[in-house]
């Protein structure tokens, strides 16, 4: 697509925001999502990317909160949590979970507020017998008692480990910005991400068992 400036030029909206594109035969087909109306600006998708990946790859992050023009998340954000989560995994599990191919990509999904399913086996495989464990890999759903809560309960104080980190991050950023004006929009994006990350850390937190 970089060869068709048409398309290049065109700016990053999330999955389901925006307009289609499409490899054809003769080519690259670009498909509108909805009626625009004259001077509004035309959206295309990236792909189903986080924040973070937008912000190394690209410079940009998509805004979400009360105070932006998307007052829901990114559908295609995630917080990833292996930093917090690996350490409290054994080493025996760590290598039950690299046999199966879940070991890491570990996430919060903001758009849903739910853990996803790989951190889902993961925190299973610290708090189930094997019998149990395998049954929720290969079907999705817990063998017996329904397990949420235990894997919840598992990760909140990892989360609210991470959530002490954000507010770490916001003071570095703000003694950073006071010495680098030149760079205060890079700063900026990196305050926005870090909002982000400990407003859906505080929503999950904050959330009915």
């Amino acid at each position: 697509m970089v060869m068709c400036p048409f398309i290049d030029y065109i700016n990053h909206a999330p999955s389901g925001t925006a307009c289609n594109v499409f490899e054809r035969a003769s080519g690259y087909e670009v498909v509108a999502d909805r009626d625009y109306a004259a001077g509004e600006e035309i959206l295309a998708t990236y792909g189903a990317h986080s924040n973070d990946k937008l912000l190394v790859h690209y410079g940009f992050i998509c805004h979400s909160g009360p105070d932006s023009n998307h007052p829901t998340p990114n559908p295609d954000d995630d917080i990833r949590l292996d930093h917090i989560l690996l350490p409290a995994l054994t080493p025996t599990i760590r290598t039950q979970l690299q046999d199966v191919g879940f070991l890491g990509g570990y996430a919060l999904l903001p758009a849903t507020n739910e853990l996803c399913f790989k951190t889902q086996v993961a925190v299973r495989a610290m708090l189930l017998t094997c019998n149990e464990w395998e049954y929720f890999v290969a079907n999705g759903e817990d063998l017996g008692e329904d397990q949420s809560n235990a894997v919840r309960n598992f990760m909140e104080p990892l989360l609210s480990q991470y959530l002490a980190e954000a507010a770490e991050n916001f003071v570095r950023i703000a003694f950073r910005r006071e010495d680098a004006i030149d760079m205060n929009n890079e700063f900026g994006l990196l305050d926005t991400r870090w909002t982000q990350i400990a407003q859906a850390l505080e929503d999950f937190l904050n959330s009915a068992h």
